[in-house]
């Protein structure tokens, strides 16, 4: 599917190609990209700071709003200590650059965010997958590998499908010495758990008697939940004090603007402050799932706002993906992995759209699938994990997280990939 140029865009309404349409894509889950305290922030930020602090914050670089938001965000997610990089992407970088000296194994579910594997992976330790959400393959892995140091890694809320990492089982096969369990949580933060602090805290790991504090690390992204820019390592202050001192994803770049910063300060301060938020997020995500399972759409069962499935074959789909922009609604129809299929409708819904324009989607929905020449929709089936080959204790090493290309140079163990 071509990419769809937006030429502007609310909370709830984009414009593209001249036609203003009701969308229910993206990860704005809150509507706090659009909120007039984070805007207002985030002008007063500029004017304070201009665009871009030009510099590295371990040079010139560093401002009091980056310092400050780290602490807020320490003390949010009951963690010892925050590292605030340029973006999600760079945090999964910056930890993976941070954990390779002391952990030589990472042990992933198969359906990790790419940033997730190419981290570990480019930092030169041995990756080996698990089947999609099984933590007792995990910590069958993992058990192999103690010696060597070994950190289970996991998506917190899957993007693709909206699926929830089984966190405290993940913990609880964790070996009990020379091992971590990371959560990449940009899906669950500011979505799951007590004011949104994400997929532990869902799982209860965040209970006291629970030593988070030195065997679970979180990354995360401002620029979904809290409608920002810019990615979040979180847990103890060993291993962040070291991503801070060697990992180069974080030293040698420019940080995420100051401004943009406040205005993740003060999204944080919305959340904090306001949990109608959250609420009106459940409630309009349990709307728009019973809208789709009265038309007999097949979901995978998730609390989190994330709807993927199918509606029949792929030149069915483009026929009601284009139906539904002509009435008025964009219903995105991508091809990421980690779906169902190849190509998935994966709709997302925010606390910040109405009940009308909920009702309106699935009614829209319901027209474009009457119309079509078989009349009838055939859900997704419920996804499964992958079979893996007998004789390898149910998982897969992996050279490089798919078809994600990693090179010699950028990690050394590496042999070349064909081209």
């Amino acid at each position: 599917m071509a990419r769809i140029p937006v030429e502007s865009a609310t909370a709830t309404e984009i414009v593209v190609e001249g036609k203003k349409l009701i969308g229910f894509g993206g990860c704005n889950y809150l509507g706090l990209a659009h909120h007039q305290d984070v805007l207002d922030a985030v002008r007063k930020g500029i004017e304070k700071y201009g665009l871009s602090t030009t510099a590295s914050r371990e040079t010139t670089g560093d401002t009091m709003s980056h310092e400050l938001l780290e602490a807020e965000l320490a003390d949010f997610f009951q963690v010892q200590q925050c590292l605030v990089t340029p973006e999600g992407y760079s945090a999964n970088m910056a930890l993976g650059q941070a954990l390779a000296h002391d952990y030589r194994v990472a042990i992933t579910d198969e359906k990790c965010h790419r940033s997730v594997s190419h981290a570990v992976a480019a930092a030169g330790m041995r990756v080996i997958a698990y089947p999609h959400l099984d933590a007792r393959a995990a910590g069958a892995l993992a058990s192999q590998y103690i010696g060597e140091g070994v950190v289970i890694l996991t998506d917190g809320v899957f993007a693709a499908d909206g699926s929830i990492a089984p966190a405290k089982s993940l913990f609880e096969v964790l070996p009990k010495e020379r091992a971590l369990l990371v959560i990449d949580d940009c899906h669950g933060f500011c979505v799951l758990g007590r004011s949104g602090r994400g997929t532990a805290d869902h799982h209860g790991l965040s209970a006291s008697g629970v030593p988070l504090e030195s065997r679970v690390l979180i990354t995360t992204s401002l620029a979904k939940g809290l409608g920002c820019y810019g990615g979040v390592l979180a847990g103890p202050s060993t291993i962040i004090q070291r991503a801070q001192d060697i990992a180069s994803v974080y030293r040698g770049t420019t940080p995420a603007p100051p401004a943009i910063i406040e205005g993740a300060r003060q999204a944080l301060k919305v959340l904090n402050r306001d949990p109608i938020l959250m609420q009106r997020l459940r409630v309009n995500a349990d709307r728009l799932r019973r809208g789709f399972q009265k038309l007999g759409i097949s979901l995978y069962p998730t609390p989190a706002p994330i709807f993927t499935f199918v509606t029949g074959d792929t030149a069915s789909m483009d026929r009601i993906h284009r139906k539904l922009i002509d009435a008025g609604y964009l219903a995105p129809l991508i091809a990421y992995p980690g779906g169902p299929t190849d190509r998935y409708f994966r709709v997302t819904v925010n606390a910040v759209h109405t009940s009308e324009q909920i009702d309106g989607l699935i009614a829209a929905f319901a027209d474009a699938i009457d119309s079509e020449p078989k009349a009838k929709s055939e859900g997704a089936a419920e996804p499964k994990p992958l079979k893996f080959p007998e004789g390898q204790s149910g998982g897969r090493e992996l050279i490089g997280p798919w078809d994600l290309s990693l090179t010699p140079m950028m990690n050394p163990r590496l042999p070349a990939l064909p081209g």
